[in-house]
């Protein structure tokens, strides 16, 4: 028995562990070349999630966050406050542009590891890109690697399974990626980068219990703040020369057992970079939670194909999963209220940022009276678990007055990596976030700033324009 035991352990000691093999990975961002995909996803996601951040600062969340870092504001900060004119450190910066970044359902998504990237990982990446005097390169470098170590904790957590144990995916996944993305634009070597990745494995955090916030202003610190101020600061801390444990992710005693985790971690970093994560992560089309983004497919099909006007719909019937039901049926927020939304579609032929934060006419006669003709059905075979390549479906039929039901089926939605959007979809999908806060010029020229980010040698001018400067 000693014997076996023995050589078992010899075994293991020959084998690099998965600490290491997530550290050399990381470490390795600044060297490896973006191809013309990889750049040109990183330059849209931070695009999108930059419209998130600027639009969300506008909202309720947003307020709070940059109420609270206004408190830590000072003439010599490191990294600025989004859509204000406060500069910080860059842990407080973190934080409060990862909660604009979330304070509505705009961001973008990762099905495959329930994860939002985007309001965890850009933050982190711009704020520490700021105090490094790191080049436009080097941010969107630090963006898809991010991503890739985001999503890939994600999945090997369990995602949905996960989340029924009572933590958040998108926070305790989202602080490790947030890590990475810093930590790279600090240039720590391998060994310095698995330390980073255990400090910020300490701060990984989140509850379940956030989707009880009818506000969504500690759900937007979850997904987004909480996540992004951990990984920025561990980043921070390892760079300044703090010492600590260098394999978080192995050993009797590590980051995925503590967690509870439910995936197969193997599978999970058996493909690191192959392909990254960015490339499968969804953007979004419409501004509203992700699984009402199926049906806002479906009725805008229906309606484009044969020409609807709301006098001609006797009813409309709209198909979920029953998890993805469960989420936006007759929420309090309107943007992942599905019924609502489903309502407003039908009568404006599309749906509008502004329309589907629109509290004051949801209580118009004319919404009011689509909305009786709304009803919400859940089918087991749209999506959800035992569907990972394509749990996001959703159907739609409308019941016409010459006595037709017309019906589709949206199988791939608009914006996944099945049936990606456009540059120019999501450059308009940007303008139009960004444009009611900071005006139409600056939407223009943060949109003229990112097309040649990668050519930038700092971010500051990028920066400078989101804040309205």
């Amino acid at each position: 028995m000693a014997k076996k035991a023995v050589k078992k352990s010899g075994k293991k000691s020959g084998k690099k562990s998965l600490s290491a093999i997530v550290a050399e990975f990381t470490s390795a961002a600044m060297k490896r070349k973006l191809d013309a995909k990889m750049m040109e996803r990183a330059k849209l996601h931070a695009l999108d999630t930059f419209g998130a951040m600027i639009s969300g600062a506008d909202m309720e969340p947003g307020r709070q966050a940059i109420k609270y870092a206004k408190q830590f504001a000072s003439n010599n900060g490191t990294s600025g406050v989004i859509a204000s004119k406060i500069r910080t450190n860059a842990v407080v910066a973190a934080l409060a542009n990862g909660m604009t970044a979330h304070a509505d359902e705009t961001d973008d998504s990762n099905q495959f590891s329930l994860t939002h990237p985007g309001c965890a990982v850009v933050p982190a990446a711009l704020a520490m890109a700021e105090r490094e005097k790191s080049s436009g390169l080097e941010f969107l470098k630090s963006v898809a690697v991010g991503y890739d170590i985001c999503a890939k904790m994600g999945m090997a957590l369990g995602g949905e399974k996960f989340v029924r144990t009572g933590k958040d995916s998108h926070a305790v996944a989202g602080c490790m990626g947030a890590a990475a993305a810093a930590a790279s634009l600090a240039y720590l070597p391998a060994d310095r980068m698995a330390v980073a990745l255990s400090y910020a494995s300490q701060s990984a955090s989140g509850l379940a219990t956030l989707f009880r916030d009818p506000f969504h202003v500690e759900k937007a610190f979850v997904f987004g703040g909480l996540p992004a101020r951990g990984g920025t600061e561990a980043a921070m801390m390892v760079q300044s020369g703090m010492t600590g444990v260098p394999d978080p992710l192995d050993g009797e005693v590590n980051f995925f057992q503590a967690n509870n985790h439910q995936g197969d971690i193997a599978k999970a970093f058996a493909t690191l970079g192959k392909p990254f994560e960015i490339t499968r992560t969804n953007i979004k089309r419409w501004s509203v939670g992700s699984p009402a983004q199926a049906v806002m497919d479906a009725l805008h099909a229906l309606i484009t194909k044969y020409d609807i006007k709301p006098a001609d719909v006797v009813k409309a019937e709209v198909f979920l999963s029953p998890r993805s039901a469960r989420v936006v049926d007759r929420r309090s927020m309107l943007d992942i209220n599905v019924q609502y939304l489903s309502a407003v579609m039908i009568l404006d032929g599309t749906l509008s940022f502004e329309a589907s934060h629109d509290f004051t006419r949801a209580k118009t006669p004319s919404v009011v009276n689509m909305l009786k003709k709304v009803t919400l059905l859940t089918d087991d075979k749209l999506g959800g678990e035992g569907q990972a390549k394509n749990p996001r479906q959703g159907a739609a039929a409308i019941y016409l007055k010459d006595g037709r039901r017309v019906y589709h089926h949206a199988k791939a939605v608009r914006g996944t990596a099945e049936n990606p959007m456009t540059v120019e979809e999501v450059e308009t999908k940007a303008h139009d976030l960004i444009k009611p806060v900071l005006g139409a010029r600056h939407a223009g020229a943060i949109l003229k700033a990112m097309a040649s980010l990668d050519k930038a040698k700092s971010v500051d001018k990028l920066v400078a324009l989101m804040q309205g400067k």
